[in-house]
């Protein structure tokens, strides 16, 4: 069972590894400096406090031509944890650029600040509602949930190519040097991509995916609204990259804020305004106003069985039926 979430275990593999199993992707100007800009990608579903993998990798990979081709890629890899906290190490392009600890301490990176550890999970749903029949309360299901996460603030100068402020990005996870998860647009893989093909989908390449999975994304959209809905909104969900205006501090679709209600967003377009609201609209926790930005995680860790709630097969069965 996979989960109608952000990108909470959106396919069956990333089961095998939840430390490289990518939540969500968070791209804003920063709050505190506008020539900055902040990417967060949360991992470890339900399972705050657990640690970062030493095996594997995080990057932040951001194309700035427009061809859906990584031109930056900001790196961040652990050591074996030890005494509670791993070490980091940050590199751009394969120089690095900064490292750190797990914790509470920011460090400095060439242009910018990194902080990564254990956070309040920034996401928001009511997703008991939506698996029943959309009979909405404005329960939030991942209240109380936390979530790890990376923290980077960048000069956006630093990957935007000269005389545009337009990108896109997405989070990408590798075990050993092969990819493990990617994501772009929240709920892209989870809601639009067939169950057969979601782990492909996750290995596969930004670039090559309108002509592999536009027919997926197409048909599911289709199935949710209308043909001319889904006709408008494939090739603009597809590549799969969050696109960015980083001179722009409006939120999703451009980039993704944190308290951007991306589910109500998500839901409006893909049925066409039949369902325009979950009746969640913020997290269960106040963000903070300075970085890391996130919030403080939760005490005690909620338990991991309310994840099994989530359930993909519910967005089409029950948008189909509501139509």
């Amino acid at each position: 069972m996979v989960g109608f979430a952000a990108d909470h275990l959106d396919a069956p593999g990333v089961a095998s590894d939840p430390s490289l199993d990518i939540n969500d992707l968070y791209l804003f100007q920063s709050p505190t400096n506008p020539n900055n800009s902040v990417f967060i990608m949360t991992v470890n579903p339900f399972n705050g406090g657990a640690d970062f993998s030493s095996a594997g990798s995080y990057q932040f990979q951001i194309d700035n031509t427009g061809d859906a081709v990584a031109n930056v890629t900001y790196e961040t890899t652990f050591a074996p944890a030890a005494g509670g906290t791993q070490a980091y190490t940050v590199t751009r392009n394969g120089l690095i650029i900064g490292g750190g600890t797990t914790g509470t301490t920011t460090a400095t990176v060439t242009n910018g600040q990194v902080q990564a550890g254990t956070y309040d999970d920034p996401f928001f749903f009511d997703l008991n509602g939506f698996n029943n029949g959309f009979a909405f309360t404005g329960d939030d299901a991942f209240a109380g949930a936390d979530v790890s996460a990376i923290v980077l603030e960048i000069d956006s100068s630093d990957f935007n190519a000269a005389g545009s402020t337009n990108v896109g990005a997405q989070a990408r996870t590798l075990f050993g040097v092969n990819q493990f998860d990617r994501m772009g647009r929240p709920a892209v893989n989870t809601a639009l991509v067939s169950a057969a093909n979601k782990d492909a989908f996750n290995l596969g390449l930004p670039a090559n995916d309108f002509g592999t999975f536009g027919s997926d994304v197409n048909a599911s959209i289709t199935g949710l609204s209308n043909a001319a809905n889904a006709n408008a909104l494939t090739p603009i969900l597809l590549p799969d990259l969050l696109t960015f205006d980083t001179s722009n501090p409006s939120g999703f679709l451009n980039g993704r804020g944190l308290t951007d209600d991306v589910i109500d967003a998500t839901l409006n377009l893909v049925s066409a305004g039949a369902v325009t609201t979950d009746g969640v609209n913020a997290n269960d926790n106040p963000f903070r106003s300075v970085f890391p930005f996130l919030a403080l995680p939760n005490t005690p860790v909620p338990e991991p069985s309310r994840v099994l709630f989530l359930g993909v097969a519910a967005i089409i069965g029950l948008m189909r039926r509501r139509r």
